[in-house]
């Protein structure tokens, strides 16, 4: 008998996780039946299938070589609109900057409505999340970022509160509040939201771009291609993020965050492009994570010594299964910004591939 379990369900899309003795992937090829028809044939551990029909009823099983898995039945989420960015004005075309249009959908979704990205090439600068949606990039829909700083907005390091007894931070460098330049998908204390599909985020950054002179701040510091700050409840699942400015995906001060099937490719010569760096993150899982980039595949933080010791959160309970590291400097690393601490962290059936260290 073959044993799967259901991970997630979301308004279209389920991520499963087949038990296997061999980490990421199965040394057999199965398929994968929802409702009786075949979606899928793949040896993956973790398997995300899409283009499901919200508030629906599902059923799901495997199928190794006539060995056929108990059926797990599910149902999607409730979805109250599906917006279209090209209704927007998006054109797709990768020549127009869309984002004011993406932009402009994210604005206007409604809760538990979901912003709907087509095939296309979008090229855009920062786009920006609220709470309570989905953002959902289909397959062969590519957001690329614009390449000149200039039109990216810059997130302060920290700024004194107006009794001037607090203060608030919003960027982020190393460890340092530090002013930086906002994420292509950028979400500032929001919750419950899902970014997904079968797309890609290119950071589009190049060796004459956010690559050059990388240890030097050129009207900010570069950017990540993904970051949350202070958010709740944030999944990503299915999606391909590539050629980062920097750290690719950022959560940072963020809680309750689901990575599910990601793939993170960047140049292993590209400098501080680490794949998934939780800083000062609780209740993380990475799940089916495909890595390969030119510095840590996965960096565990928590911040250097004046975020630990005025803004104190330890980066705790983090879950990394079933992932593959492939080209980068190390795997999974605790650090090197650790003021405040890292604690509860799990890292089980993974295959390194390449020239990744282990655990540092």
């Amino acid at each position: 008998m073959i044993d799967l379990e259901i991970v997630k369900v979301f308004k279209r899309s389920v991520t499963i996780e087949v038990c296997s003795d061999t980490p990421y992937e199965n040394e057999k090829i199965y398929d994968v039946f929802i409702n009786g028809e075949k979606k899928i044939s793949t040896n993956k551990n973790v398997i995300s299938i899409f283009n499901l029909l919200p508030n629906s009823d599902y059923n799901i099983y495997i199928n190794c070589e006539n060995k056929i898995s108990d059926i797990k039945s599910f149902h999607t989420e409730y979805e109250y609109v599906l917006l279209n960015v090209k209704d927007f004005g998006a054109a797709g075309d990768g020549v127009k900057i869309d984002s004011v249009c993406i932009q402009a959908a994210v604005n206007a979704c409604p809760k538990d409505g979901t912003v709907y990205i087509p095939k296309g090439r979008y090229l855009c600068t920062p786009v920006f999340l609220k709470s309570n949606i989905d953002l959902w990039i289909d397959k062969d829909a590519v957001l690329i970022g614009e390449k000149d700083r200039k039109k990216y907005p810059i997130l302060p390091g920290m700024i004194e509160s107006s009794d001037e007894k607090n203060e608030y931070n919003i960027g982020s460098w190393e460890g340092n509040p530090l002013d930086c330049f906002a994420a292509l998908i950028t979400g500032l204390s929001v919750e419950n939201v899902l970014i997904y599909g079968e797309g890609i985020l290119d950071g589009n950054a190049g060796m004459l771009d956010w690559w050059k002179d990388a240890k030097k701040k050129n009207i900010a510091w570069r950017p990540n291609t993904v970051f949350l700050h202070n958010c709740k409840n944030i999944a990503m699942q299915g999606l391909c993020i590539m050629n980062s400015p920097s750290w690719t995906l950022h959560p940072y001060y963020s809680d309750n965050l689901l990575f599910l099937n990601n793939t993170i490719m960047n140049p292993d010569n590209s400098p501080n492009t680490d794949g998934l760096d939780p800083e000062s993150c609780e209740n993380v899982l990475i799940l089916g994570a495909d890595i390969s980039v030119g510095d840590d595949c996965i960096a565990i933080k928590s911040g250097k010594y004046y975020m630990a010791l005025r803004h104190y959160k330890p980066a705790k309970n983090i879950v990394i299964r079933n992932s593959i590291f492939r080209k980068g400097h190390g795997s999974v690393t605790i650090g090197s910004e650790v003021a405040a601490g890292v604690y509860d962290v799990s890292v089980e059936n993974v295959y390194l591939k390449g020239r990744t260290e282990g655990l540092e």
